[in-house]
This record gives structure tokens, sequence and C-alpha cells, in this order.
């Protein structure tokens, strides 16, 4: 039996379905939520990160550390490190919600389904852990050998949130199979362990940024490393916004 069409050759057959897989691929694609989301948020962060110095005499300064040591919170000499603890344990486990919401919506809408609970699951166990794991070990002494050192290096700034959000980005980016949100990922990733592991306010000298002690701009001299991983997060976030595909105009 033969119909009215000729039939495709097989080459033409599988360049249809490579396009048609590519076309569902872009159509999942929903990332620029939770990369502006997590952007705001840590933008909302900011006054956390503001110390609290006192001037003690001409040129000399005094830093507070008004709380224990925390992964979330760091050991920021003259900010409450709990409260910084207690927010980023809140906006963490928020911003995981509301991302497997907004995919969960995003399904209804085009029909394509992205597997977002396991991305969802690893940010809220991860910052459970990094909340409740010092204060479970509060009655012990915190002791750093040689091995553990980096560890130490990598929360001590109040900057350990940042590496969380680039855990569920990474699992984000292969459910979405998006190379894109991986490179985007990689750039966060290299963001926020700068942030964590540098006074990103060195590479501001030159431009006029002194925060040395002594001076009222002591007080934002973590500011420049909450915001560059935000930064990164917001661009690529609005530039995700402006290409995405759009079904409805298909």
């Amino acid at each position: 039996m033969t119909s009215g069409h000729a039939a495709l050759p097989p080459e033409d057959l599988l360049s249809d379905l490579a396009r048609l897989r590519r076309q569902a691929r872009s159509t999942r694609h929903a990332y620029w939520f939770p990369l502006v989301l997590f952007g705001l948020l840590t933008c909302a962060s900011l006054p956390f990160y503001v110390s609290d110095v006192t001037q003690a005499g001409a040129g000399v300064a005094i830093l507070r550390v008004s709380g224990p040591p925390t992964l979330l919170g760091g050991q920021q000499a003259g900010h409450d490190g709990l409260f910084l603890a207690w927010y980023w344990a809140i906006a963490l486990v928020a911003g995981y919600l509301l991302t497997w919401a907004w995919y969960r919506r995003h399904q209804r809408r085009v029909g394509i389904k992205t597997p977002a609970r396991a991305f969802t699951i690893t940010g809220i166990v991860l910052a459970a852990l990094a909340f409740l794991g010092p204060l479970l070990a509060a009655d012990r002494p915190f002791r750093y050998g040689p091995v553990l050192l980096p560890v130490g290096d990598l929360w001590v700034r109040g900057t350990f949130a940042f590496l969380i959000a680039a855990a569920g980005l990474w699992v984000l980016a292969w459910a979405e199979r998006s190379r894109v949100l991986a490179l985007i990922t990689l750039a966060y990733t290299g963001a926020a362990l700068l942030a964590s592991l540098y006074n990103v306010e060195n590479f501001l000298y030159p431009l006029g940024w002194n925060p040395g002690y002594g001076s009222a701009s002591a007080r934002l001299a973590m500011l420049p490393n909450v915001l560059l991983p935000a930064l990164v997060l917001l661009v690529a976030g609005a530039g995700a916004f402006l290409l995405r595909p759009r079904p409805d105009r298909a």
C-alpha cells in the first residue's frame, strides 16, 4: 500500500527526529528563574555582611565578633554569624522550593517535564547539613588539621552558601541537559570560590576603593565578595530570560 506522499529516506527521518529533540530540550529550558532568584537572594543578604566596626582612637578600629563560627555564617569579625546563618538556611531552602514550584508550573505550561526534584533535594540537604552540622557539634572543639584547612578557608568569610547554590546548579544543568547552563554554573562556581578564598576588594583598589580600617568604608569590605557571585547570576539570568524559547509564539 502506498500513501499520497513519498516515504522520507532514513537520513531525513533521523534529521527530523534530532531537530524535534533539540526543540524539546530548548523548550524545557527554564533556568533563567533560579539564576535570577538566587542572584536576588544573594543581594538581599548584603546587610548581613556589613561589619560592626567601632572607632577606638585615631586610625584604630575594633571589630567585634558577636557569634560563634558556623558554616553558613562564617567567622566574620564584626557581624553576627548566627543571623547570617539563619538567613542563608531560610533563603536556600526557600529558593530551592520556589524553583521546584517554578518548574512544575513550567511543565504544565509547555507539556515537557524537567526533573528538578534532584536539584531541590540536593540543595535542601546541603543547606540543612551546613546549618545544623555545627550546631549539633557545638559541644566539640573545632580542630583544623592540615587536611581540613581548605574547608575552613571556604566557609570562614560567610560565603559557603554560594557553593551550595553552585552545587544545586550543577545538578540542574545535568537535569536540563544544558551546556549553556553548565558554562554559566562553571563561571558562577569560579566566582563563588574566589569570593570564598580571596578578598575581592583588592581588585577594586585601582578604582579608588580603599576600605581600610579606621574609615567608614571598612564596614563594607566584604560587599565585593558578595556582589561578584550575585552579578554573575543576575547577568546570566537576564540573558537567559531574554533568549528563552517562546513556544506560544512558535
